[in-house]
C-alpha cells in the first residue's frame, strides 16, 4: 500500500473530522476569492478608462452625481443644462470636439429609463445610411441592433436594450406610454399620453444601456407636461436675470421649486392655468406621414446632460473641462477620472480590510487543520508504531501527515475557489440590477493562484507540528500498550 492509498485510508477512518477542517478550509479560502475577485473586477469596472466619450457635460452640480446619472442612468438627473450648448459643442468646425451627444431624461416605463436623444446614437439611421460619427458607448464599440432600425428623429419611435425587451415583454410594434418622474419614490406615477412604437431592439451591450429606451429628443420635448415645465423654467430665469440686474423687485407669487422628473429648479406658475391649456394641439402637432411638427422654440430646449468625444483626448480634454470651469450654465467632467476617484474613496480600502479578514478566517481554518490532525495523531499512536515495527521510516512517518495536511488544504483551496467564484457570479448578479453591468466572474487571476500556494503551504507547516509529534514516537513503548 503506497503512502497516499494509507492517508486516503485513514481519512476516511475519521470521515467527519475530515470533512469539518475541509469545511472551515473551503469557507476561508471561498471568501477570500471572492474578495479578490470584486476587488479586481470592481476596479476595472469603476476605474475603466475605455468609454467611448472622454468627457461628459452637465449642470453645475456634483461630478460623480452627473458621471452615476448619465453613464449608469442611476438617481434623478441633477438638472437641466440649454440645448444651445449642445449645439456649440456640435459644430463641424469645434477645435477641441470631435462628437457630442444630447441626453434628456425625466420618464420611465416600467422602470425603465426613458432617454431622449438623436439618431446620431446609431450608427446607421431610420433609412439604413451610414452616419457620420456615431456614439462609442466603449472604445470602437458602437451600438448593433439585433432586430429593427433605428428610430426616426422627429416620430414617435423608439429603440429599446436588450434587457427591456427581455422584462417588459415590448417587441417589435409594441407600444407604449411614457412614465412621469423617472428615479423618484411614488408608487403611482403620472401617465404621458403619447405612445411610442418600438422600431429597433439593440443586441447586449453588458452596459447600462440594455436597460434603457432610447426615444427621438423632439418627442421628449413635444410631452406637453415638458412643454409646461420649460416654459414655466424660462419664466423664472427672466425673473432672476431681472433681479440680479436690479430692475425688478422679486415678486411673492413665482418660488422656486424643483421638478423630479428633471432635478431642475422652476417658478410656480402665479395662478393656476386651465389643465387644457397644454394640450396635444399646442404642444405640437403631426405632420401626413406622422412626423412631429414641435412648437416649442429651441431656445427653451433643455438636456440632462452631452456625451461628448475631444478630438485627440488628453490636453484637450482638460481644455475643456478648464473652459467649462468659467462657466455658470454647466461644467465638464471627466467619467473615467471619477469612477477611479469613486473606487478609490469608497470601495479600495473597505475591500482592502475584508481580504484582510478573509486572511484570517484562513488562518484560523490553517490552525484546524493542525488540531484536527494532532488529535488523530494522538489517537493513532500505537498505529504509528507498528507502522515504524513493519519497516516504515520517521522520514516516512512524517511525509504521511504532511501529505494528509496537504490533501485537506489543496482540496479546500479548489472547493474555495469553485465557492469564490459562485459567490462572485452572485455580486455579478447584483451588479447588474443595480448598475446594468457585470462582472467577469469567471475570470482567474495571478493573485488567486499565488493564495492557494500559501493556503497549500500553510496546510502543510499546519500538519508538521502533529508530524513531529509522530516522528518522536517511542515504538516499543506504544507496541506493548494495551
Amino acid at each position: 500500500m503506497n503512502s497516499l492509498q494509507l492517508v486516503l485510508k485513514q481519512m476516511r477512518q475519521r470521515s467527519l473530522s475530515s470533512w469539518l477542517t475541509l469545511l472551515s478550509v473551503t469557507l476561508g479560502v471561498g471568501l477570500a476569492i471572492a474578495i479578490m475577485v470584486f476587488q479586481r473586477e470592481g476596479e476595472a469596472l469603476f476605474s475603466q478608462s475605455d468609454f467611448g466619450y472622454d468627457i461628459i457635460v452637465g449642470p453645475k452640480a456634483s461630478p460623480l452625481q452627473i458621471v452615476l446619472n448619465t453613464v449608469y442612468h442611476l438617481d434623478v438627473s441633477p438638472g437641466n443644462i440649454p440645448y444651445s450648448i449642445y449645439e456649440q459643442l456640435s459644430a463641424p468646425n469645434h477645435p477641441l470636439v470631435r462628437n457630442a451627444i444630447p441626453y434628456a431624461v425625466g420618464d420611465e416605463f416600467q422602470g425603465h429609463r426613458i432617454v431622449g436623444t438623436i439618431d446620431r446614437a446609431f450608427p446607421i439611421d431610420y433609412q439604413g445610411k451610414l452616419l457620420n460619427r456615431p456614439l462609442q458607448y466603449r472604445k470602437d464599440r458602437s451600438f448593433e441592433f439585433a432586430e429593427g432600425r433605428p428610430f426616426h428623429p422627429q416620430k414617435f419611435e423608439a429603440v429599446i436594450g436588450s434587457d427591456v425587451a427581455l422584462r417588459t415583454g415590448l417587441k417589435l410594434g409594441s407600444k407604449f406610454k411614457a412614465q412621469h418622474d423617472a428615479g423618484s419614490s411614488a408608487v403611482e406615477k403620472e401617465e404621458h399620453d403619447e405612445q411610442w412604437e418600438v422600431v429597433g431592439i439593440l443586441k447586449p451591450t453588458k452596459t447600462a444601456n440594455d436597460r434603457i429606451i432610447f426615444i427621438p429628443i423632439v418627442s421628449f420635448f413635444a410631452i406637453p407636461k415638458h412643454e409646461e415645465y420649460l416654459e414655466k423654467l424660462e419664466e423664472f430665469q427672466k425673473q432672476m436675470d431681472a433681479m440680479n440686474a436690479g430692475t425688478t423687485r422679486p415678486t411673492p407669487a413665482p418660488k422656486p421649486t424643483k421638478s423630479s422628473s428633471t432635478g431642475e429648479l422652476l417658478a410656480d406658475a402665479p395662478e393656476k392655468k386651465d389643465p387644457a391649456h397644454h394640450n396635444h394641439e399646442e404642444a405640437y402637432d403631426l405632420n401626413p406621414d406622422g412626423a412631429i411638427n414641435l412648437h416649442l422654440e429651441k431656445e427653451k430646449w433643455k438636456v440632462s446632460a452631452i456625451l461628448v468625444e475631444t478630438r485627440r483626448g488628453g490636453f484637450q480634454n482638460q481644455m475643456l473641462i478648464y473652459q467649462f470651469k468659467n462657466r455658470t450654465d454647466a461644467m465638464a467632467v471627466n467619467p473615467a477620472m471619477e469612477m477611479r476617484n469613486f473606487f478609490e474613496t469608497f470601495f479600495k480600502g473597505s475591500s482592502t480590510l475584508l481580504l484582510v479578514i478573509s486572511l484570517l478566517v484562513t488562518i484560523v481554518a490553517a490552525v484546524s487543520i493542525l488540531v484536527s490532525i494532532y488529535n488523530s495523531v494522538m489517537a493513532r499512536l500505537r498505529e504509528i508504531a507498528i507502522l515504524r515495527a513493519l519497516g516504515a521510516t520517521r522520514a516516512r512517518v512524517l511525509a504521511l501527515i504532511c501529505i494528509e495536511a496537504a490533501l485537506i488544504g489543496l482540496a479546500g483551496g479548489i472547493l474555495g475557489l469553485i465557492v469564490g467564484h459562485l459567490l462572485a457570479f452572485g455580486g455579478s448578479l447584483f451588479m447588474n440590477h443595480l448598475i446594468g453591468q457585470e462582472i467577469h466572474w469567471l475570470a482567474t487571476g495571478s493573485r488567486e493562484w499565488i493564495y492557494l500556494a500559501v493556503v497549500v503551504a500553510l496546510a502543510v507547516l499546519a500538519g508538521l507540528v502533529p508530524a513531529l509529534r509522530a516522528y518522536k514516537t517511542p515504538v516499543a513503548t506504544h507496541l506493548m500498550a494495551v
